[in-house]
């Protein structure tokens, strides 16, 4: 089986896929600054429709809504936008934001490694 068929499974909870999707979200702002919608479209429908519902609008919505809950915790910020951009508000991650995705990777990796042991 490929690693798309595990991640797409339907055993994943809703609390999983939210938690890697966070983990997306923060990874793209960290290598650059971005504007929601662009995190939308560079995370790409391959990609989300392994965590999110496959219809468009519901996509753009989890992922608005990630952002906002990244925010509120501390991990992002709202960087400023100069007249050249349009108005677009874009986003670039924190301190607290850069050490909870080192330490979320480090955790997740471990976690699966523990698991693998179990399930084999």
């Amino acid at each position: 089986m490929s690693v798309k068929s595990y991640i797409g499974n339907p055993y994943m909870t809703k609390d999983m896929k939210r938690q890697v999707l966070k983990l997306m979200v923060l990874r793209r702002i960290k290598a650059g600054r971005a504007y929601s919608y662009a995190i939308i479209k560079e995370l790409g429908n391959e990609h989300l429709s392994m965590f999110l519902k496959k219809d468009t609008g519901s996509v753009k919505n989890d992922v608005y809504n990630t952002i906002n809950v990244l925010e509120r915790s501390g991990y992002i910020m709202p960087s400023r936008a100069s007249a050249t951009d349009g108005g677009k508000k874009y986003y670039k991650i924190t301190a607290k934001g850069s050490v909870v995705l080192t330490e979320s990777k480090r955790l997740f990796l471990a976690s699966m490694k523990e698991l693998m042991k179990i399930i084999e």
